[in-house]
């Protein structure tokens, strides 16, 4: 085959891998994590709040956001295109940096390429907004490597010029973006001296060669680090060059060092590709399984179109393979190390798995060398077949786990919507989510609260927190306290005034706690259960002008399903207006709407009780009593509260519920 039609077949086969691995659910994501201030910050304080934020760590990446949101908005799905786009760009960029090394081994070239694209070491790429940064700061690495090697092979000068310009200036990009990536330009370095050296044969004419061709980039990067480490002081402890060099003065940090350096090279190029999929494969049910298998070998057919396509591929020469295990090895060594000395190591969880992408390129180098020299025959290629699998069913696994966390944050606040038209400003918002998808920070509570209930406000009117283990001690002494984010966004929280927001389990509709009633799901979790008492539902107003969630963040509406009339059943009672949640009630039934939590009859049937409508309130009774355990908590929590004093008719509900 023409090396024009192998090259089409190459890009093909790349492109589409790129889309099946990260494009099948991307529709179904959202905002996650540290999204949430970034997009806040950009609805509420435009671009010159956006680049306030990031001057205590990393200015220029205050611009680079400030355009992004220009570029794409508040949008979920452009976020996501953007970061798919930068993906496929980044996966180009590597095949044009190792045909530019490796012109003749165009098989073994386009294999490791799609090695790059799976590579399931980093799975965060769902996480769009924040995962930008990364995956755009790699793509400018591999370009501009590429760059490099072209301006070193081309025969004019002017060609050579112009092509070094450009590497040059996208390597003072990418160490702006993300510090750490300061060790690509010794793997810079690395690659010319190997292209010189095989031109030359001679190492020491090879390194003079290769310093001279460097220096551009040497130029560079000595004035980023003389900014970085003399002018420019981080106000963040996590970037503070001073705060990060006082942990290696001990012999304690300076061993702690060396240990997970070793650790983390062993996981970023062999428990990689292992690792992160067993984890998930241990608790997908079979359902997500089978999606992640077909999707897997929809890529692998992929691979294997190419493969014959293209032709009987050369036989590598021992030599280039063996090159390419040593050279991975290296750049894994060599770009692993800055992480690990900032304090930073590989765990492979959301999150801390970012911390193996600025080696990805020395990972897929390393195993195209270890299946291309180390391994014989065909078993070469089953162990490729088991790599892409591994890689593509990570991704979708990631991405499925993303698809559940969205769903489940944008639904709880249109459920929380609906209970709460409006709410007191001044409150402090308490979020629980099920399993999985606890919420990490405080932001991702607050941020969004403020996005429905004060739209474009620049001030943070509702503070936020997440469940930790002395919530209960704040909320006991009625603590108040001012928050600063990223050294600028202001938060006043008094857990006097809070509101405490669960969901017991995936199954259940969002609960809002009432302090005065203290009724729990069965299965709610026992440090909700702890602060329940401290929750002030009388905090949420009845207003005509309804919070509506903005549609382009969280998405249409949710179907009003048996939640919907639950809240709005819940916001009834707690108004006193039992003839409205009667209503509700007989609604709900009517279209054949039940809860799978129980424990969720009781604004209906305490709205039946309270009207008078004793039939109605026993046959609900008669349902809460399928479950013995439901029937049992509940019935104890009010007959301890019946004799209580109480703003509804608390003994009768008793009554209703517990006497037959």
């Amino acid at each position: 085959m023409n090396s024009r039609r192998e090259l089409f077949f190459s890009i093909l086969a790349i492109t589409l891998t790129t889309l099946l691995t990260y494009g099948v659910m991307m529709t179904q994501l959202g905002f996650y994590r540290d999204d949430w201030y970034l997009v806040w910050t950009s609805q509420a304080l435009g671009a010159e709040g956006m680049l306030s934020i990031f001057r205590i760590d990393r200015p220029f990446d205050g611009w680079l956001y400030a355009f992004d949101f220009w570029l794409a908005g508040v949008s979920p799905l452009r976020w996501q295109v953007y970061v798919l786009l930068v993906k496929l760009s980044s996966a180009l960029a590597c095949l044009w940096l190792l045909r530019s090394l490796w012109g003749e081994r165009k098989m073994e070239t386009t294999f490791i390429t799609l090695l790059f694209v799976v590579y399931p070491g980093y799975f965060q790429q769902p996480n769009a907004l924040t995962a930008k940064q990364l995956v755009l700061s790699y793509a400018a690495v591999l370009l501009s490597l590429a760059l490099t090697v072209n301006a070193v092979k081309a025969q004019k000068l002017s060609s050579k010029i112009v092509l070094t310009v450009f590497a040059a200036l996208l390597s003072a990009f990418y160490m702006m973006i993300y510090e750490a990536l300061v060790g690509i330009e010794v793997v810079r370095m690395l690659l010319l001296l190997y292209l010189f050296h095989r031109q030359s044969k001679k190492w020491m004419q090879a390194f003079k060669s290769a310093f001279v061709n460097a220096l551009p980039y040497l130029f560079f990067m000595a004035s980023f680090l003389y900014w970085r480490l003399f002018i420019f002081k981080a106000l963040r402890k996590s970037t503070s060059v001073e705060n990060i060099a006082g942990e290696y003065t001990s012999l304690h940090g300076f061993v702690s060092l060396v240990f997970e350096y070793g650790k983390d090279l062993i996981e970023t190029s062999i428990f990689a590709w292992g690792v992160p999929l067993y984890q998930f494969w241990n608790q997908a049910i079979y359902k997500e399984m089978g999606g992640a298998v077909a999707v897997a070998f929809a890529a692998l057919i992929l691979a294997a179109g190419y493969y014959f396509l293209a032709g009987k591929p050369q036989s590598a020469e021992d030599e280039s393979a063996r090159d390419w295990l040593i050279l991975g090895a290296l750049i894994i060594a060599i770009t692993t190390l800055p992480v690990v000395a900032a304090g930073r190591n590989v765990v492979f969880g959301f999150q801390w798995d970012r911390y193996t992408y600025q080696s990805i390129f020395g990972a897929v180098l390393f195993m195209g060398g270890i299946i291309f020299y180390a391994v014989k025959g065909q078993l070469r290629w089953v162990l490729l077949s088991f790599l892409i699998l591994s890689g593509v069913m990570t991704q979708f696994f990631s991405a499925n786990y993303y698809r559940a966390f969205w769903k489940a944050e944008r639904e709880m606040w249109w459920q929380l919507t609906w209970r709460a038209p409006q709410i007191e400003d001044g409150t402090n918002l308490i979020v629980s989510l099920p399993g999985g998808y606890a919420l990490a920070e405080e932001y991702e509570v607050w941020a969004p609260a403020n996005m429905i209930y004060h739209p474009a406000d620049p001030e943070v009117k509702l503070a936020g927190q997440i469940m930790f283990s002395d919530v209960w001690l704040d909320l006991a002494r009625g603590e108040q306290d001012d928050r600063i984010v990223r050294g600028t966004i202001k938060v006043k929280r008094d857990y006097g005034k809070s509101i405490v927001i669960a969901q017991p389990s995936p199954y259940s509709c969002v609960h809002v706690l009432d302090g005065k009633r203290f009724e729990q799901a069965i299965n709610e979790r026992v440090d909700v259960s702890l602060i329940a008492r401290y929750s002030n539902v009388d905090l949420i107003q009845d207003s005509p002008a309804q919070a509506i969630p903005p549609r382009e963040v969280f998405g249409d509406e949710p179907p009003r399903g048996w939640c919907y009339y639950y809240q709005k059943m819940d916001f009834a009672r707690q108004m006193n207006d039992w003839q409205a949640g009667a209503k509700l009630a007989d609604e709900a039934i009517a279209l054949g709407l039940e809860p799978r939590d129980l424990s969720e009859w009781l604004p209906a049937l305490e709205s039946y009780v309270n009207v008078g409508d004793v039939k109605s309130a026993k046959r609900l009774a008669n349902l809460v009593r399928i479950d013995a355990a439901t029937f049992r908590s509940l019935c104890t929590q009010y007959k301890d509260l019946r004799d209580e004093p109480a703003e509804y008719n608390r003994a009768s509900v008793f009554d209703a519920l517990c006497i037959r």
